[in-house]
């Protein structure tokens, strides 16, 4: 059974005597959300409490397992239970059980009079391939959903999948069991995604290694090199120039049997790296690669449109955008961020959003500062119902590249739309 990064699944054990006592292995926003609703407080009496700012715990609890408050905030969490009255944790563990058995909570299916079953489901003892076919379709449809309201909302459901595809696994042989590496990578490398978009790189990382490995024993060298470029990209979130060029040139290996997609997403890696390397001779070469990659005409197949469909011209134009912020030419963004948002396709707002973050903060750079608190709106009304923490990043890059106007009145308004983010 594939088993959830610890990240992912927090461990705690509660002992049933006279008074029902929790300890949390690892706190995450899920578990800080139950122990607020347990105390009865507010967010704002809550975070008063925990003498951290009201977002922090709003951003807590809109990325739910997926946000993992620091260190110290996880001891600060233990001793808030440890103090808590008896009633108080009671009703944490029977909130954290509801977390755990969504049956136990008030509204479910079984709390409604819906039959549910008295134990663990068994494992089939036959896999029919088009239950694979299945698991496939349904991942189709997290990405759309993904695509138009970010990650927080499905990093639940795609653990229960990777939990029962690791299950299948156990009893599938021959063509079958590749057909399930092949989807189970799928899923592996969505999750790691949307972790990666969640800003928690430690599970990310670790679901897309599981990608890796599910893919190379499946055999299928066109993901292997998809996935390469996934971990090039977490890379080049970290900041590590070295590994993001290392990781996209393997991608790029034998790119002669790539489709053009593909061969952009890795040459936009590459760009990212040499952006990172503060060259910029080798960025514009790999960016113009790119570009014309991702324009090449033809339809490769509904796997290759499902992998890389959101590779369009203006999806190049705004990581185009970035790597000349990373290399200190803001106007040179605003114009080509100016010329990809005009053309952005609808159905993939998350990124839009992001993308008019990193418009705000080019104007900013560039000392516009009226022109980057406008766009800065735009962005933070997507963020308010695509919730991504690369956006939220950029965003909170303003303020200091503002610092020079501090009375005027756009940024006034702008710290005070940042501090309600969550």
């Amino acid at each position: 059974m594939a088993e959830l990064h610890p990240a992912r699944r927090p461990s705690y054990t509660t002992l049933r005597d006279a008074t029902a006592v929790t300890v949390v292995g690892q706190w995450t926003g899920q578990e800080a959300s139950a122990l607020r609703q347990a105390l009865r407080m507010t967010i704002r009496d809550f975070a008063e409490h925990l003498g951290v700012a009201e977002r922090t715990v709003a951003k807590w609890e809109a990325g739910r397992s997926a946000m993992v408050p620091v260190p110290v905030m996880q001891a600060a969490l233990d001793t808030v239970l440890a103090r808590a009255s008896d009633d108080a944790k009671g009703r944490f563990a029977m909130l954290l059980a509801a977390t755990r058995d969504p049956a136990k909570s008030p509204g479910s299916a079984a709390a409604l009079g819906a039959a549910t079953l008295g134990g663990p489901a068994p494992i089939p003892q036959r896999l029919d391939p088009e239950a694979i076919r299945r698991l496939r379709t349904i991942l189709l449809e997290y990405a759309r959903i993904d695509n138009l309201l970010g990650p927080a909302h499905l990093l639940d459901l795609v653990a229960l999948h990777l939990n029962f595809i690791g299950e299948l696994l156990t009893i599938a042989t021959g063509h079958v069991r590749t057909e399930l590496l092949t989807v189970g990578s799928w899923y592996a490398e969505f999750a790691g995604w949307l972790y990666q978009d969640a800003g928690n790189p430690q599970p990310a990382a670790y679901w897309t290694d599981r990608a890796l490995s599910w893919i190379q024993a499946a055999d299928d060298p066109l993901r292997v090199s998809y996935v390469l470029m996934r971990k090039s990209n977490q890379a080049s979130g970290l900041g590590d120039a070295a590994r993001t060029l290392g990781l996209a040139q393997a991608a790029l290996r034998g790119q002669d049997r790539l489709p053009p997609r593909i061969r952009a997403l890795a040459l936009r890696q590459e760009a990212r790296g040499h952006a990172l390397s503060g060259d910029p001779t080798g960025c514009a070469r790999a960016l113009d690669a790119a570009r014309a990659e991702a324009a090449a005409p033809g339809d490769h197949g509904d796997d290759e449109r499902a992998l890389t469909g959101y590779c369009t011209p203006s999806y190049i134009d705004g990581e185009a955008a970035d790597c000349w912020l990373l290399l200190g030419q803001p106007h040179k963004a605003v114009a080509i961020l100016g010329h990809g948002l005009a053309e952005w396709p609808a159905q993939y707002q998350r990124d839009r959003g992001l993308n008019l973050a990193r418009l705000a903060v080019a104007h900013a750079a560039d000392r516009e500062p009226e022109q980057a608190c406008a766009v800065a709106q735009q962005a933070a009304a997507i963020v308010s119902n695509t919730w991504s923490a690369r956006t939220t990043a950029e965003l909170r890059r303003l303020p200091a590249l503002l610092a020079a106007w501090p009375d005027l009145a756009p940024v006034v308004e702008l710290r005070e739309m940042l501090a309600a983010l969550p």
